[in-house]
């Protein structure tokens, strides 16, 4: 919606013939609308990607997925984790939760509502894991 000044609302209304004091209660009503329509909304928080790697047997294996999460740009990356396991710990014991736990951390990416997570300040941008490959960093160079 097109936002209009004040004056030009009061000029509208003296020109349509609005009493003085009618024109002086709609203005000072239009005013409190629009304070308390201002409310300050939050900054969005600066964050930064963080992939997560799984590794089922413990060791690295050749053929990995992870998935893409973000956590605020202010805060260790180390922590997602542990944020996205401590919100599945607490969704398992829900009514929700023990009809349909969480078993591992895969299942916690996909199956945990992004609003428990989002409390938590970690946002999953890929439900299901995306495999992940390893490139060289330095190019070769051809002789010749």
């Amino acid at each position: 919606m097109a936002k209009v000044s004040l004056d030009l609302v009061k000029d509208v209304l003296q020109r349509n013939g609005i009493d003085a004091r009618k024109l002086a209660e709609l203005l000072n009503e239009i005013k409190q609308e629009a304070e308390a329509e201002a409310v300050e909304r939050e900054k969005p928080v600066k964050k930064h990607h963080v992939v997560l790697v799984s590794e089922p047997e413990g060791g690295l294996p050749r053929d990995l997925v992870g998935w893409v999460v973000q956590v605020p740009a202010d805060d260790n990356p180390t922590v997602a984790e542990d944020r996205i396991r401590e919100t599945a710990e607490r969704f398992n014991s829900s009514p929700r939760g023990r009809k349909l736990p969480l078993s591992s951390f895969g299942d916690a990416c996909q199956g945990l509502p992004s609003k428990q997570l989002k409390e938590r300040n970690v946002w999953v941008k890929t439900r299901e894991p995306v495999r992940v490959l390893a490139v060289r960093n330095a190019w070769r160079r051809k002789n010749g």
